[in-house]
């Protein structure tokens, strides 16, 4: 890892932070009660007696108040267990668009010690299977518009699965069992969320009860929606983290959710029929909003915060959302799936003085810049982003050596480089350099790359990422053709890839080169074909 000093001084630092990892996980121990046996739904549960008649989730025309709610998510889990014969550790599969269902059944996976293994919607039946197979996954819960790609299955993989597909009659029957009554500890796995690798197979993040318990009540502090006044749009997959950082926890502070499928102009009219506070989103469905025509027709007063991840906004591209939203404060953070789904937030209050910046670490954890060695490194010096915290993941699934790697030290190596300038602001100044980040989608060029090198005319690949407007990178592949091979042409290297990728990691462009850069040894030199990249651009 190079390091290099950007700006400032290398004078003793003092760093603004936020509470620390042992003060706040004791703290929430005994103000929450956390001990023994305590299963996510068991404690979010508990909203249920504090405001049993308050509205808790909302979709189309299903309306759920908080005793409504558990009682389905009570109801949901006494089906699997006593009719699926689902027992505690078994791992159940949701291949699930957002609606109400997806978290009632998600949470009655949880709720008797079952572990939830969520499927990204857009992923190819060859990367499900590989999924199934590794997480071990016993039932796949779906529904009926992804038969298809269920029956599409490999037959080895099919045959150790039972399929159950959600028939949408009414809500789901209720149940009085008490959620509280988990039978299994908080150190139990909860979710394996799979999140792509630098080898080109996903890795399985495994998440107990106490590390989302621990994100779900950071995640409100962090995000700055802590009462129950909070009326949250979740338009973004819930099959991603995010719906335990952002979304879940409403349900903790007591606020309402209101659950759909991102349309920019439903969510305009989602806003203006909730009276939505707060709306979290990817800068990419941002941008749509404020290019939309008819935004003007539309109320957004109700909106007091915008909360964003994936890539900061520049200054020009933060004033058209908050001429957008002229009540809201903006929020921007980071974070990966291994820390619950959040690292650092930048608190509204410093929205535009400290632009450009991921912010500072979220209660109850601690970040640090860090050289090669692991050691703290001086204010503005670049190094690897690590945190700590009760929100970091137990391990990946069957993963021991890169388990190890990523958390020595009981820190969390996210591969993300940046620095902290004199007050303790996260600046990050490249990712890890195989990943490309589309829409918020995490696509890594490996995984891609072997899907290229499986076409007939390709002598060598590489995948880098291409500014977008709209999505912040798009994949962008660089070819060397093999010798007396017929040409190639870019639908041909689409509709190849579109056999084995999920559509937002099929390239969107491509450059056929005579020759590529390698180092003596034969790596790829990546870093070359961004400058052949940059200076592409720059001379358009």
């Amino acid at each position: 890892m190079s390091q290099g000093t950007v700006g400032g001084s290398g004078s003793a630092p003092r760093f603004k932070t936020r509470e620390g990892v042992e003060s706040f996980w004791e703290r929430m121990r005994r103000e929450h009660r956390l001990e023994g046996n305590l299963t996510v739904p068991g404690f979010f549960s508990r909203t249920a007696r504090r405001l049993p008649d308050k509205p808790a989730l909302l979709f189309e025309q299903y309306a759920y108040t908080y005793r409504r709610l558990f009682e389905a998510i009570a109801g949901v889990a006494r089906h699997l267990q006593d009719e699926t014969g689902v027992k505690p550790g078994d791992r159940v599969a949701l291949l699930l668009e957002n609606s109400d269902l997806y978290n009632i059944w998600y949470l009655g996976i949880l709720a008797i010690g079952a572990v939830a293994v969520p499927l990204n919607t857009k992923l190819t039946p060859r990367e499900i299977e590989f999924i199934l197979s590794d997480s071990g996954t016993s039932l796949l819960l779906s529904e009926e518009r992804f038969e298809a790609t269920i029956a599409d299955l490999v037959p080895e993989v099919r045959s150790h699965l039972s399929l159950a597909l959600l028939i949408r009659q009414a809500q789901p029957p209720a149940s009085s069992w008490d959620l509280e009554s988990a039978a299994v500890a908080m150190e139990s796995p909860a979710a394996i969320y799979y999140t792509s690798g630098t080898t080109g197979k996903p890795k399985g993040v495994v998440h107990t009860h106490r590390s989302l318990i621990a994100g779900a009540l950071q995640g409100p502090l962090g995000w700055e929606y802590q009462d129950e006044s909070v009326i949250n749009l979740a338009t973004t997959p819930l099959f991603h983290i995010a719906n335990h950082t952002v979304y879940l926890p409403t349900l903790l502070v007591g606020g309402t959710l209101v659950v759909d499928t991102y349309k920019t102009e439903q969510v305009f009219e989602l806003i203006q029929r909730h009276r939505v506070t707060q709306l979290f989103a990817v800068p990419s469905m941002l941008l749509l909003m404020v290019q939309f025509a008819e935004r003007d027709r539309y109320d957004t007063g109700s909106v007091m915060r915008v909360v964003f991840g994936a890539a900061p906004m520049p200054v020009h591209k933060l004033e058209a959302v908050q001429a957008l939203f002229p009540n809201a404060g903006l929020i921007h953070g980071m974070g990966q799936t291994e820390c619950s789904g959040t690292t650092v937030t930048l608190p509204s209050s410093q929205a535009y003085e400290k632009a450009g910046s991921v912010g500072i670490n979220i209660p109850g954890t601690e970040i640090r810049i860090a050289d090669d060695a692991d050691r703290e490194l001086p204010p503005n010096t670049v190094g690897e982003l690590l945190t700590r915290g009760p929100n970091l993941m137990s391990h990946y699934l069957n993963r021991p050596e890169a388990s190890a790697e990523t958390l020595r030290g009981g820190w969390l190596h996210t591969g993300d480089l940046g620095y902290r300038d004199a007050e303790g602001y996260v600046y990050l100044v490249d990712r890890n350099k195989d990943m490309i980040i589309r829409g918020g989608e995490n696509i890594y060029s490996t995984e891609v790359e072997q899907v290229l090198y499986g076409l007939s005319g390709v002598a060598l690949a590489a995948v880098v990422g291409m500014p977008s407007e709209l999505f912040g990178e798009e994949v962008l592949a660089y070819i060397v053709k093999k010798e007396d091979a017929p040409a190639l042409t870019l639908e041909e290297l689409q509709a190849h890839c579109g056999q084995y990728l999920a559509k937002f990691k099929v390239p969107a462009a491509v450059r056929f080169i005579a020759e590529m850069p390698q180092t003596a040894t034969g790596k790829i030199q990546k870093a070359i074909l961004k400058e052949m990249l940059k200076k592409e651009l720059a001379n358009r």
